[in-house]
């Protein structure tokens, strides 16, 4: 399977540990098997940094049975309170106990939602009802995904094949 990173520079080996702490999947590596999601991911880097190329990474992924992978069935209860989670208390331990995390992308349309049903907890507003009413919300959101790989041991089952320039 083709894996994609967007990115600002290559990267022929990658390090589960450099990035952010408090994002869906917790700290890891993120791929998505779709190149436009990748793409976009890449022009968001731009922006910030107009002077730079965007890189598109390109991995060959192999699936290895003796990896601890994680796979979401798309936007469910688990895979909510998992993003949660990891969102607000960063790299927690449970995390951990996967090599690959496989599941929807919390992307700027869904992390809205997500972050208003958070603040509805903090402020104890939220309820069982609340949290239907998000998921049932949730299921109109565009598809997209993404493989987040957490240890280096994962890692093994990536091999870097190429780049585009963007």
């Amino acid at each position: 399977m083709i894996l994609y990173h967007g990115s600002l520079e290559i990267i022929k080996e990658p390090n589960p540990f450099l990035g952010r702490k408090n994002v869906d999947f917790g700290q890891g590596f993120y791929l998505s098997d779709l190149r436009e999601q990748a793409v976009r991911w890449l022009n968001r880097r731009k922006r910030t940094n107009p002077q730079k190329k965007g890189i598109l990474n390109i991995y060959e992924y192999t699936e290895n049975a003796n990896l601890k992978i994680k796979k979401f069935g798309g936007y469910c209860e688990e895979w909510l309170d998992f993003v949660i989670l990891n969102r607000t208390a960063g790299n927690i331990s449970q995390n951990m106990d996967y090599d690959i995390v496989i599941g929807n992308v919390a992307d700027d349309e869904v992390i809205v939602a997500v972050d208003n049903y958070v603040e509805s907890l903090a402020k104890g507003r939220a309820t069982g009802n609340t949290k239907l009413a998000l998921l049932d919300e949730l299921s109109f959101a565009h598809p997209n995904n993404q493989y987040a790989f957490k240890t280096v041991l994962s890692l093994a089952s990536l091999k870097f094949t190429g780049y585009e320039e963007f």
